[in-house]
C-alpha cells in the first residue's frame, strides 16, 4: 500500500508543506502545545482507514495506524519522551453510541511501542457534549470546543503527548492543550496519524 507520508511539514504544527520550515500561522502565533507530530497526509488510503476506524469499528485499522505513528515516532529528530499519553476523550454519550475511542485504540501501539503510561478514561475528560468537529468551519470548531475539558487528576509537572487520529484546524488539541498546561503540564506534544493540508477543511459540502 502507497501511504501519503508527511515527509514535509511544519516544525511545529506538522502543516503539510513542500518543503519542511515553520508555516505563516505559527510565526504570526505559536499554538499552546510545544510541538505536532503526525505520520501521514490527510488523504486516501489512509483517510478511508481514519473513517473505517471511527465509523466501520474496524479496530484493526488503529493497531496498524498506530504502529506506524509509533514508526513515525521512532525515526523523529529530537524526539522527547513524555511521561504519559492522552488519547483525546470523547464525550461519555459519543463514547456510549460508538463503543470505542479511536484515539485509544491508536495510542495503544505506541504506548506498548515505548513503554509508556496511558491516562486512564476519566482522568482528563470532554465534560460538555458538542457537535462533531468534521462537521463545523475552523471557526465553528474553535467555538465549538470551548470549555469543552476538564481535568479530575493532578497533571502537574508532567509531560504529556496527546494523541489523535486526525488534526484538521487544530482546535481540538489546542484546547486540550491549553488545559493541561493551565492545570500545570510542563510540556504538551501532539501526536497523531493524519494532518490535513487544509486548516479550513470540512466535511460538509
Amino acid at each position: 500500500m502507497d501511504l501519503p507520508w508527511n515527509a514535509a511539514c511544519c516544525e511545529v504544527c506538522a502543516l503539510p508543506l513542500t518543503e519542511t520550515a515553520i508555516c505563516g500561522a505559527c510565526q504570526g502565533k505559536l499554538p499552546p502545545y510545544h510541538r505536532a507530530i503526525a505520520s501521514f497526509s490527510y488523504v486516501d488510503p489512509v483517510a478511508h482507514l481514519i473513517h473505517g476506524l471511527k465509523y466501520g469499528q474496524r479496530l484493526d485499522y488503529g493497531r496498524f495506524l498506530g504502529e506506524q505513528l509509533a514508526n513515525t515516532l521512532q525515526s523523529a529528530h529530537d524526539l522527547i519522551m513524555p511521561d504519559c499519553l492522552l488519547p483525546v476523550p470523547l464525550h461519555r454519550k459519543r463514547l456510549m453510541e460508538r463503543g470505542f475511542n479511536q484515539a485509544y485504540e491508536i495510542a495503544k501501539p505506541v504506548a506498548k511501542r515505548f513503554g509508556l503510561t496511558v491516562l486512564k478514561s476519566g482522568m482528563v475528560e470532554r465534560s460538555r457534549h458538542t457537535a462533531e468537529q468534521s462537521q463545523l468551519n475552523a471557526k465553528e470548531r474553535r467555538r465549538n470546543l470551548k470549555n469543552a475539558f476538564s481535568t479530575n487528576t493532578n497533571v502537574s509537572g508532567l509531560s504529556i503527548a496527546i494523541i489523535d487520529d486526525v488534526m484538521t484546524t487544530g482546535a481540538t488539541v489546542s484546547e486540550l492543550s491549553r488545559v493541561l498546561i493551565r492545570e500545570g503540564a510542563r510540556r504538551v506534544e501532539v501526536w497523531v496519524v493524519s494532518r490535513a493540508a487544509d486548516r479550513n477543511l470540512m466535511s460538509k459540502p
